[in-house]
């Protein structure tokens, strides 16, 4: 009888092993399928000739799947990689978000502050600091039409000529609180009050609060006004007449910081993914505000410069918010940014630990195609990976 209990126990057992060794053979298939349809999608759409992009998928805060495609410099034949700086455009709004919020930890600064504490202007009356965070300060356009009509191109725009345009109080688009309104005057005036307050330039407080903390080892801003080395930099390219890429890193706002400016990398960015996963950056009361939407984005956005974000598949029957340089759902946060040769575009999911990213060194159309192809392929990874958990 004892003999053969322990001959049961083995059966058991060694059927138990033989389970667990079949679901984890059964997932690493999944995933070596993942990688290579993947891997397919990019091939297919980015060219090793051109400008290219860096993409990762993260799941558990494990990256199951990174690589880059194309060059980062067309000129030196130099390849995009894991560690190739892009230039984040407005993705860089989060960053900014987490400097002002990192004073409000610090009791330096209130969300409801108004800006004429610090700027006594008549375009500031009325506006808080949370209202500069969720585009509904109705502050005007800087880009429209002073800038891009009556700038002398040969100078360099930086955040101190905007404020000076900003004192002479031009016409806000609608009442502090009574609209919404994407801003990235908003977000360059965040910029400042964070050297302001703080006594610091923007980006030595962004590297030391934000930067830092979050392991972006090789993460900075950038200003053409004063330029400084970025190791590895992913040039932006756009095609000329001819059909020719030609850099355009020269344009004469890429001087201005807070609502851009941010160039980083796919391994610092899943560093700070990690971070914020964690809480390592802010105190809890504040974390929470990150993803916690404060304003709720109305009016014809996202028809207006974000035309697709709304047709992506995570977003389909789901309702826009706006937290601190995110824009939010009930079960996801995301942002895009676009700028002179650069596509970039961040997909975090709340409920689950999935993170996707995709950085792009060209003003490619591609963008809205490859992320939304992009999710579905790991999408349905991840729910043929559940299926068969409870299946064992």
């Amino acid at each position: 009888m004892k003999n053969l209990l322990m001959l049961i126990l083995l059966m058991v057992l060694v059927s138990c092993k033989q389970n667990k060794d079949n679901k984890i053979e059964s997932q690493s298939i999944g995933l070596k399928q993942l990688q290579s349809s993947i891997d397919s999608l990019f091939n297919a759409k980015i060219g090793a000739e051109g400008p290219g992009a860096a993409i990762a998928v993260s799941y558990g805060q494990e990256m199951i799947f990174g690589k880059g495609y194309g060059l980062r410099d067309i000129a030196g034949k130099e390849p995009v990689t894991l560690r190739t700086n892009m230039r984040m455009a407005s993705v860089s709004k989060q960053f900014t978000a987490l400097c002002i919020l990192s004073l409000v930890d610090n009791n330096v600064l209130s969300l409801q502050d108004t800006i004429t504490k610090f700027w006594n202007y008549p375009v500031f009356e009325d506006i808080t600091v949370e209202q500069l965070l969720n585009h509904t300060s109705g502050i005007a356009d800087y880009e429209s039409p002073y800038f891009l009509e009556s700038w002398d191109r040969s100078k360099i725009v930086e955040n101190k000529d905007i404020l000076k345009w900003l004192e002479t109080n031009p016409e806000p688009l609608f009442e502090p609180g009574k609209g919404w309104e994407y801003s990235n005057t908003a977000y360059l005036v965040l910029a400042l009050l964070v050297e302001k307050v703080s006594g610091q330039e923007f980006s030595a407080y962004a590297k030391e609060n934000v930067f830092s903390k979050a392991g972006m080892e090789r993460t900075n801003y950038y200003n053409l006004a004063h330029p400084i080395d970025i190791p590895e930099r992913a040039y932006c390219y756009e095609k000329d007449s001819l059909g020719n890429w030609e850099k355009v890193d020269g344009y004469f706002m890429n001087g201005i910081l807070g609502d851009g400016a941010v160039y980083t990398n796919i391994m610092d960015y899943l560093a700070y993914d990690r971070a914020l996963r964690s809480n390592v950056i802010l105190s809890n009361d504040l974390h929470e505000r990150i993803f916690k939407p404060s304003s709720q984005i109305t009016g014809d956005w996202p028809a207006t410069g974000h035309e697709m974000i709304d047709l992506y598949p995570f977003n389909q029957g789901k309702k826009f918010g706006y937290g601190m340089g995110w824009i939010v759902t009930d079960d996801l946060a995301m942002h895009r940014g676009s700028w002179n040769g650069t596509r970039t575009m961040v997909v975090r999911k709340l409920d689950e630990p999935l993170t996707i990213l995709l950085f792009m060194n060209s003003n490619s159309e591609l963008r809205e195609l490859l992320i939304i192809e992009l999710y579905n392929l790991v999408d349905k990874y991840l729910k043929t990976t559940a299926g068969k958990d409870n299946e064992s």
